[in-house]
């Protein structure tokens, strides 16, 4: 066995010298390690600022997108401002971007609610809403639902068929004839469907913003759900669920409190009521998420805000910019929610019986024409070829010419002289277009030889607008016409009387 003798000072030395070579090493690593600490430092403190910026990207999606109905509704955009956690109103104030209007100065936007994957029929609009908003002037909100059955028999780009499947159709056209990306076909799809409902209402839309039962049912829960009042036993035996099959829905008529998953079921079900029923209570809908939303202080919550942000990220789409979402947060609070119109189309037209409603723009053709589906079309004067003069009448009006709506006036139609079943026939026609007419007589006068509408003691812009719509002149109250028989609108039929339809008056209306 053979051993090897160390002197102590070669160990000694051979240490000496490591520790020297790890003191030089550590005095040149330490202006390095400075150095990476300070960009260490920095690059954290980007990344946070990265993730601030992202976190106020989402949260202002989810309440402008999300929420963009109950924001402009309720009028709670001044709740957003005082979320200081978030500088929202330093963000509303620097960030924002001015949202594109008509030459009235409104808002117009598509409000869509679609499927989502565990329901069938994922990507139909099942919802489809066109709002109208003008927070400078008259301060109010127009609503006005499209029934899901409504058929285009023709459009520029996106075929024929159902309204409810354009936006599917024509993603899926772009998706797979066209190798577009997902997100740039779905955008794509819904700026062309908006150009479409424009085209066919004669109005400019401005942005779409779409959201999927997820975020419908869950924004319900994240609220602590709403309170709404039934206005009839609602029993669906054919209600869909998740597994593609069918399952029953009842609801008793009355004051309930609903949860996302009921506020949903009671969103969707049609099989009950007609689609202009489910319509109605859509917007019922967001009438009380808006008041829940208030109540609640849900945009001063910030759980509520995460919840949404954790909830909604993926159930949202929208073709506003981040600057344009931040503006359209600041016009919510110029919104008056006592000026919110909300209209419907639907097929309650007096053409076939004796029902009629504001709205009543459309009728079902037979089946046999479109393959055993039911459809609607509009109501065309004359009935051929098909047109949408009804439908786009009565969006000037609506839209255009809102403060004939917001006034409620009601209207007397008096037969004063002209041919029998005249002051009825005009009746039908302005209660189809959204007016109240709790009066249609024979009026308890002299017969005349012309029509007026009787003028006011005061000037009155309404009298104004009326007369100018019928081409009808104002006149001096006949001095035998019963007080009785005189509403804010009096129009007296003469002999001169000739009945115009109204789509016809209207699309010569100036502007």
């Amino acid at each position: 066995m053979s051993f090897t003798v160390r002197k102590l000072r070669d160990q000694k030395s051979r240490s000496t010298t490591w520790i020297s070579r790890a003191v030089a090493i550590l005095t040149i690593a330490k202006p390095l390690m400075g150095i990476y600490r300070e960009w260490y430092k920095h690059h954290q403190k980007e990344r946070q600022k990265a993730h601030r910026l992202s976190i106020l990207k989402r949260v202002l999606m989810v309440l402008v997108a999300v929420f963009f109905a109950l924001v402009l509704l309720a009028g709670i955009g001044k709740a957003m401002m005082s979320v200081r956690g978030l500088g929202m109103h330093n963000v509303l104030t620097i960030a924002g971007a001015d949202l594109p209007t008509d030459d009235r100065g409104y808002t117009n936007f598509l409000l869509i609610g679609q499927g989502d994957d565990s329901h069938d029929g994922k990507n139909l609009t099942d919802t489809i809403i066109v709002a109208s908003i003008d927070p400078e002037g008259t301060k109010s909100a127009v609503l006005l639902s499209l029934p899901r059955d409504t058929y285009l028999l023709s459009t520029e780009k996106m075929g024929k068929g159902k309204l409810n499947s354009m936006y599917r159709d024509f993603r899926s056209y772009l998706l797979y004839q066209k190798g577009m990306d997902p997100k740039e076909a779905s955008l794509a799809a819904l700026e062309e469907l908006a150009s479409e409902i424009g085209t066919m209402l004669n109005i400019d839309i401005h942005h779409v913003v779409k959201v999927d039962f997820i975020a419908f049912e869950r924004a319900v829960d994240t609220i602590g759900g709403v309170d709404v009042d039934v206005p009839y036993d609602i029993e669906d035996y054919e209600y869909p669920d998740e597994q593609y099959g069918y399952e029953p829905f009842i609801i008793r008529a009355g004051p309930r409190h609903l949860d996302g998953a009921t506020a949903l079921k009671y969103a969707r079900s049609r099989h009950t009521s007609s689609d202009f029923g489910r319509s109605a209570r859509q917007q019922q809908l967001l009438g009380a998420m808006a008041e829940q939303a208030k109540k609640e202080g849900v945009l001063n919550d910030a759980s509520a805000i995460t919840s949404f942000m954790k909830i909604m990220n993926e159930n949202v789409e929208t073709t506003m910019t981040l600057r344009e979402l931040i503006g359209a947060a600041d016009i919510g609070q110029h919104i008056d929610r006592s000026k919110i119109i909300a209209m419907q189309l639907n097929d309650r037209n007096a053409l076939y019986d004796p029902f009629i409603e504001p709205g009543g723009m459309m009728y079902t053709p037979p089946r046999d024409l479109f393959e055993g589906a039911a459809v609607l079309l509009p109501v065309s004067i004359p009935e051929y070829p098909v047109t949408w003069k009804q439908p786009r009448a009565f969006a000037e009006l609506l839209f255009r010419h809102r403060d004939l709506y917001l006034e409620k006036p009601e209207i007397a139609v008096l037969n004063a002289g002209a041919a029998p079943g005249m002051a009825r026939k005009l009746a039908t026609e302005l209660i189809r277009f959204g007016f109240d007419v709790p009066l249609i007589e024979n009026a308890e006068t002299e017969k005349r030889d012309e029509s007026g509408i009787i003028s006011a003691p005061e000037p009155d812009p309404i009298l104004d607008t009326f007369s100018q719509v019928l081409k009808v002149p104002l006149i001096a109250s006949p001095s035998d016409l019963p007080a009785e028989q005189k509403r804010r609108i009096t129009i007296l039929l003469g002999r001169d009387f000739q009945y115009t339809p109204l789509q016809n008056l209207i699309e010569n209306l100036s502007s």
